[in-house]
């Protein structure tokens, strides 16, 4: 039975491997010979300064704002702006009925054209007065009553020269134009209201000059300059801007007990006022790890770095805070003096050999 087995099993193993060899496959590769080397910058893990910070909500609010109101009395007409629409300097935003305006200019230019006749008739009295007391053929007392009522037509003339002009300028009132390139914000009146002066009726602001506003606690204000920067973060916009401090208000609110603060802002589009925005002070600095962004990948949604441990990489999940400059704050998952990949990493897998390429501190 032994020696049958045999003169089976033999022939077939040797037809098999016959046929591996004909085939031209080679047997697979150990796990070790799968790994590959790659070349990568490798650095020491080490600690760095960001800064320490507190975030406060802000609104969005214009450096230029005016309520436009009539500085006559009169119905309004032709206010044909709309809410959010663009005006541009001197142009028409509404206009008060000049009827009135009208009639008193008529009748302060019929008390001017009086004065006038008055004056020619006072003038003639004091040249005939003047010529006769010269003659003496009139009283002192009476040429001194003609020279007086010469003078008094004087000042009745410019006193109606005045009346007329200033009626003649109520008109230049009656169309209110905008005193600014900006936007109409709101309307507070409609076509044919009554107007009267300080009453607002459309409101104008200037959106190409914005400002950030918010309020601090005092604890924060205390610890706050003109001219400090500070990131403001606004949903509208893809990156968030530096915004400078230009106003501290040291009179605390009574309500809240918070300073307001306002910070300039870089010229930006398509952001209204009133829009809510984030903005972060510097309070002071921390020491934490920090590593080059581009250190850290994502492996099915896990971020991590490699490690490079006696020239293998080891992939070792970590927590990320604050990105700042073009470093990322680790805060769990490495320890100082580990030595990681820094870029050319994409491709690597555990137990892959690293062939450092460049060997830099880290720094601050």
């Amino acid at each position: 039975m032994k020696q049958f087995y045999q003169a089976v099993t033999l022939p077939l193993l040797a037809s098999l491997a016959v046929l591996a060899g004909c085939s031209g496959e080679e047997a697979p590769q150990s796990k070790a010979e799968m790994h590959q080397t790659i070349e990568a910058p490798v650095t020491r893990v080490e600690l760095g300064t960001v800064p320490m910070r507190a975030v406060v909500p802000g609104t969005i609010v214009s450096d230029q704002k005016a309520q436009i109101s009539s500085r006559l009395i009169g119905y309004i007409k032709d206010l044909n702006v709309k809410v959010g629409q663009e005006v541009k300097r001197g142009e028409l935003l509404f206009s008060i009925d000049s009827s009135d305006i009208k009639s008193q200019i008529s009748q302060a230019n019929s008390g001017y054209q009086q004065a006038i006749a008055a004056l020619d008739d006072a003038k003639l009295d004091y040249d005939r007065f003047t010529k006769l007391f010269k003659e003496d053929s009139v009283s002192k007392q009476q040429y001194d009553k003609v020279k007086l009522q010469y003078s008094v037509a004087q000042e009745n003339l410019s006193a109606a020269k005045s009346a007329l002009d200033q009626a003649k300028s109520q008109l230049n009132y009656a169309n209110v134009r905008a005193p600014f390139d900006g936007v109409v914000v709101e309307k507070l009146a409609d076509a044919g209201a009554l107007a009267s002066p300080g009453q607002p009726i459309v409101v104008v602001e200037n959106l190409q000059s914005i400002s950030v506003q918010t309020e601090v606690a005092g604890e924060l204000f205390a610890v706050l300059r003109a001219g400090d920067e500070a990131i403001v973060t606004i949903d509208a916009q893809p990156e968030p801007l530096v915004g400078t401090i230009y106003t501290l208000v040291s009179a605390a609110n009574p309500k809240t007990r918070s300073h307001t603060v306002k910070l300039s802002l870089p010229a930006i589009s398509n952001v209204n006022t009133g829009t809510f925005a984030r903005v972060s002070f510097k309070r002071g600095e921390r020491q934490t790890i920090l590593v080059p962004q581009s250190a850290v990948i994502d492996r099915a949604g896990i971020e991590g770095v490699f490690v490079v441990r006696e020239g293998k990489a080891y992939f070792a999940m970590v927590r990320t805070g604050m990105a700042m400059d073009g470093k990322v704050e680790i805060q769990s998952g490495l320890e100082l003096g580990e030595m990681i990949v820094t870029d050319n990493n994409r491709s690597l897998l555990n137990g892959d050999t690293v062939k450092s390429i460049e060997s830099v501190g880290q720094g601050a």
